[in-house]
């Protein structure tokens, strides 16, 4: 586990996969350390990865809030430690504004784009269920006057 940027959701998404394997708690303690990919589950559990409920949480969380509260752990020295750091906002601002600006931008049309994509592929299952129950009755038309003919006697 790193230091830095360990999240409470990773930490017990890990515990939760050593209680599930426990066969695996050695492997994975002697295992080399490799760059992984985050592991998101936590945020999708099984019963919800539905497209619906991906783009729910897409446009709830796609605006960038470069303007979060400053706090300090430390007792005696954070009044100085929060001042610094609202100094040293006020003087980056000039620059970290127009990135996080840029950054809005992209994940409102990023969003936008999903949820054009997500009305194109339902409108596309509702093709595709119409051609389906098209194509079935056609052929279970086709399947009852053959079997009128063969009952008739017509087609052998």
């Amino acid at each position: 586990m790193r230091k830095e940027g360990v999240s409470v959701e990773q930490v017990m998404e890990e515990v939760n996969r050593a209680v599930a394997a426990p066969q695996t708690l050695l492997a994975d303690l002697w295992a080399e350390e490799k760059p992984n990919a985050p592991n998101l589950s936590f945020l999708y559990p099984p019963h919800s990865k539905s497209l619906e409920v991906n783009l729910d949480l897409v446009s709830r969380n796609w605006e960038v809030d470069g303007d979060f509260e400053i706090t300090s752990r430390r007792r005696l020295a954070g009044g100085l430690a929060v001042s610094l750091k609202r100094f040293l906002r006020g003087l980056l601002s000039w620059y970290i504004n127009p990135i996080l600006h840029q950054v809005r931008k992209f994940n409102m049309l990023v969003t936008r784009t999903l949820y054009d994509l997500s009305n194109n592929v339902k409108e596309l299952q509702d093709r595709v269920s119409h051609i389906e129950k098209r194509d079935e009755e056609e052929r279970l038309l086709a399947l009852e006057q053959r079997l009128e003919r063969l009952e008739n006697g017509e087609d052998e």
